[in-house]
């Protein structure tokens, strides 16, 4: 109402670093501030999809880790795979990172087996040879 803009923007969120396959490499994610004089659930709020809050790793990298623990690489030798592929300075891939990753894995496999299939008919041919 006032001819001002109501989302404006507001600074930079600290420094963080995200693991990619080349590398790290230095984000900072830009904050967003809404002026408009309204109850704070009518703010509006800005959440990027290419820089999520709390990512680390970028998500070729999320991709690669399911892979190489499906190939057999144990919880403890994908930090040292990694490291040959990115480099000593590779942040956030430690085994106990892989074990909590694992145990999401098993949790998405669980939450899959259990989905309803009631409203779908499924159609399926059985050989026996």
């Amino acid at each position: 109402p006032d001819g001002r803009r109501r989302v404006v923007r507001h600074g930079a969120g600290p420094e963080r670093e995200i693991q990619t396959g080349i590398g790290p490499i230095p984000v900072q994610r830009p904050k967003v501030r809404d002026r408009a004089d309204v109850p704070a659930e009518e703010n509006i709020r800005f959440s990027s999809a290419i820089l999520p809050r709390w990512a680390r790793r970028s998500k070729s990298l999320d991709a690669l880790l399911p892979a190489l623990y499906l190939r057999g690489l144990s919880s403890g030798d994908v930090q040292e795979a990694l490291a040959a592929i990115l480099g000593a300075e590779a942040p956030n891939l430690s085994p106990g990172v892989m074990s909590r990753l694992t145990a999401e894995w098993q949790d998405d496999l669980d939450r899959w087996l259990r989905r309803d299939l009631s409203a779908r008919r499924y159609v399926y041919i059985w050989a026996d040879g």
